[in-house]
This record gives C-alpha cells, sequence and structure tokens, in this order.
C-alpha cells in the first residue's frame, strides 16, 4: 500500500507559525472549536517534534469539548485523540526515532493541530504498509476493540456475544473479530439502514442474528437467538435502559463490558444489586493504555494495524476537511446517518 507524501522537514517551518484548533469553553464542539496560529515550542530533552498529517473525529474529542469531564478538563485545550504524522525533529537522548519517521502520538489530546510537540515515549512507529488514512483511524476503536475481545470474550462458538451499535465503526470492528474467533455473534442496530449496513460490510453474519430494536418483538427475536440461558457476553456502547435490559437477560455469571455512552443516559446505578452475579467490566482505553508499559502498548498497536490491514478493524472514510474548515467538519460528524469517519488534513 501506497502512503501518503510527508510534508517538508522541520527545519524549513522551524520558529514560523502554524495552525492549531483550539478550545476556551466548554460547548457543542461545532460551535466552540477555534482555530488560531501559534508557533510549535521547540522539543526538549526526550521529546519529539511531529508534522501532523491527518487527524480523526471521535466521541471521545467531543465529550471533554462539550464539559462532560470539566473538573479534570483544562481550558483553554487542543483537542483530538488520534492521528498520525512525521517526526519532524528530536529533543536530546531521543533514540529509536528520526526525523521523516511517520507515528501515532499517543498518550495525551493535541491531535487537531499542524504540529504536536510531545513525549518521544508515546509515539508509535506507524509501518510503512499502512496508508495515511488508515494509521490516522489506527489507534482508539481497533485497539478498543482488539482489547475488549481479547480480554473479556472466550473464542469458540460457545459463547454468544450481543453487540449493540452493532453499525457504528467500532460494532463493525467487533462483529468481524467475533466472527473470525468463532463466536455466535447477535447484532443490535437501532435504524433498518443498520441492517443493511451489516448484509453489505459483513456479508457472512446471518440477517437472522441481526436485529433492529425500533421493531416490535426484538426482545423475543433476542431469547430465541441465545436460548433459555441468555447470551454470555454483551459489548454495550449504549448504556442505559438499553444495557441494563442486555444485562438482565445475561446468562448465570454472564460479562457485560460497557465502554460507551451513545444513549447519553449511564447504566443503573443498582444494576449491581440487580444481578450481582455478572461481570461488569467499565472499559476505558485510555486507562488501560497508562497502565502498562511502552512495549506492551506497542505489541497491542502492532496487533491492531494488523487488523486494520487485513480489514478486520477497517474504517470507512465518510470524507476528509482541510483544518480551517474544522466547523464544517464537526458538523459533518454530527450528521444523522453519516457514513463513515470525519478526518482533519492537517499538511
Amino acid at each position: 500500500m501506497c502512503r501518503s507524501a510527508s510534508p517538508p522537514c522541520s527545519r524549513e517551518r522551524e520558529d514560523s507559525t502554524v495552525l492549531r484548533t483550539i478550545v476556551r469553553r466548554f460547548g457543542r464542539a461545532a460551535e466552540v472549536v477555534e482555530t488560531e496560529e501559534y508557533v510549535p515550542p521547540a522539543p526538549t530533552a526526550g521529546q519529539v517534534r511531529v508534522g501532523m498529517l491527518l487527524a480523526s473525529v471521535n466521541p471521545s474529542d467531543l465529550v471533554p469539548i462539550a464539559g462532560a469531564y470539566a473538573s479534570r478538563t483544562s481550558l483553554p485545550m487542543v483537542p483530538g485523540f488520534e492521528g498520525v504524522g512525521v517526526v519532524e525533529q528530536v529533543g536530546a537522548g531521543v533514540v529509536g526515532l528520526a526525523p521523516g519517521r511517520r507515528v501515532l502520538p499517543l498518550g495525551s489530546a493535541g491531535a487537531w493541530q499542524q504540529v504536536k510537540t510531545t513525549d518521544a515515549a508515546w509515539c508509535v512507529p506507524v509501518p510503512d504498509w499502512l496508508t495515511d488514512e488508515q494509521a490516522a483511524c489506527a489507534y482508539i476503536n481497533p485497539l478498543t476493540a482488539h482489547r475488549m475481545v481479547q480480554a473479556h470474550v472466550p473464542p469458540g462458538e460457545g459463547t454468544t456475544v450481543v453487540v449493540d451499535a452493532a453499525a457504528s465503526a467500532i460494532g463493525l470492528m467487533l462483529v468481524r473479530m467475533l466472527n473470525q474467533a468463532g463466536n455466535r455473534v447477535v447484532a443490535l442496530v437501532r435504524h433498518p439502514r443498520g441492517r443493511e449496513q451489516l448484509a453489505s460490510v459483513v456479508p457472512e453474519l446471518e440477517q437472522e442474528a441481526v436485529l433492529c430494536t425500533a421493531d416490535a418483538g426484538w426482545r423475543t427475536r433476542l431469547r430465541e437467538r441465545t436460548g433459555p440461558r441468555g447470551h454470555d457476553v454483551v459489548l454495550d456502547a449504549v448504556g442505559g435502559s438499553l444495557g441494563a435490559e442486555l444485562a438482565a437477560l445475561l446468562a448465570p455469571q454472564g460479562t457485560l463490558v460497557h465502554y460507551g455512552l451513545l444513549s447519553g443516559e449511564p447504566l443503573p446505578a443498582d444494576l449491581r444489586t440487580r444481578r450481582p452475579d455478572v461481570n461488569l467490566i467499565l472499559f476505558r482505553l485510555r486507562d488501560w493504555v497508562h497502565a502498562v508499559d511502552r512495549e506492551q502498548l506497542g505489541l497491542a498497536m502492532h496487533g491492531a494495524f494488523r487488523l486494520v490491514a487485513d480489514g478486520v478493524a477497517a474504517t470507512a472514510v465518510a470524507a476528509v476537511h482541510d483544518l480551517p474548515d474544522v466547523r464544517r467538519a464537526l458538523e459533518a460528524d454530527a450528521a444523522r446517518g453519516r457514513a463513515g469517519k470525519i478526518l482533519l488534513s492537517l499538511r
């Protein structure tokens, strides 16, 4: 696979102004995200300066902008947890990275800017066989899906797994990974077009295994698919009443992995009391990434890169917007029925 052309090396723009996004007040992203010029700092010891190429827009970027974590979010802030760039300059003591190397600068926000200066230890080299677009989407969803399936879903057809929001970008990845592992999958979508999308993207999934929660009788069909014992695992990106219902229908000693809040409502506070036998996992990728050493993170990312290249964790891209058009990009991201990820071009 060919990669995109890299920007000029750092010395050509050293001490010059570049563009970044900035958030100075909490609110709806398309209304509060601004752009400004700035002079990126030179890397100090142990740091690198990365010329960003592409960055993705994810729910995990929008939640802190909205103020959901206001008590632990400092303003002003540069958003963006996922993006790919090229090392332009290295600080003293940096080994293993040199100018011209493509990397994912992880561990902190700040991908929505043309230059990010960050710790070299958090920069994961990107293999040449990934395109820039693939690399820009290779972290949050692929690694989340990969880690959840590895850690919480026993492989084989003896395990029945329910995936809600199955037509979302990460939902499609999970369905592919579970199919690959030989699990019995029941995919829940909220709109009939989600069923059509699953049929086109994961044709090997039986249509009877795709249930639309807008249809009357979906609960009955779920019980028919999972049997009287119930399903073994739920991978829940929705929360709220749907997450609670799926937890109630779990088999004894079943597992609910809660990793998203698309409903805007948390799981009921008394869920553990209702089902004390259920293994309730609150999965946050950031917690895992910051808990492991950099070598382990690098190995996990290599596994995610392979899944992306193989198509199992592939991400459809709906549109690429230039950084000055970030507000238009954020409006496009919020549009109902969007068919793929929104990317920001930072060149």
